[in-house]
């Protein structure tokens, strides 16, 4: 049971350097857009912004799965991986809503419309 609390705290660990990475992402794809680049520049930092948020995703669900499961099984609350992993996927969800949402505005445009 030691051996696997140790195996989530590293985990935890790597999952926060993905949080930032995604976060240099983030605030690199922001810093593009004042700036001309080219279209290959933009391409790449979508590619790569989308393969760190699978990572981020599997690696975070994979914590949250054994962080409940230590719980159950060695009969001691891991609160502190369960919440800090809650907290990197908030903060995530945030900066990939806002990522998300600038990528469809340059790529389609903002179309307003009136259903009847």
């Amino acid at each position: 049971m030691l051996n696997y609390r140790r195996h989530i705290a590293f985990l935890s660990r790597v999952h926060t350097y993905v949080t930032v990475l995604y976060a240099v992402i983030f605030f690199l794809f922001l810093f593009s857009m004042h700036l001309e680049s080219n279209e290959i520049l933009f391409g790449m930092l979508v590619r790569l912004s989308y393969a760190v948020s699978w990572l981020e995703i599997l690696l975070g669900s994979y914590l949250l799965i054994s962080s409940i499961y230590i719980s159950i099984a060695g009969k001691v609350l891991a609160l502190e991986p369960l919440l800090l992993t809650l907290l990197r996927l908030v903060l995530f969800s945030v900066l990939a809503l806002v990522l998300e949402f600038i990528v469809h505005l340059t790529e389609s445009g903002l179309s307003l419309g009136v259903n009847i």
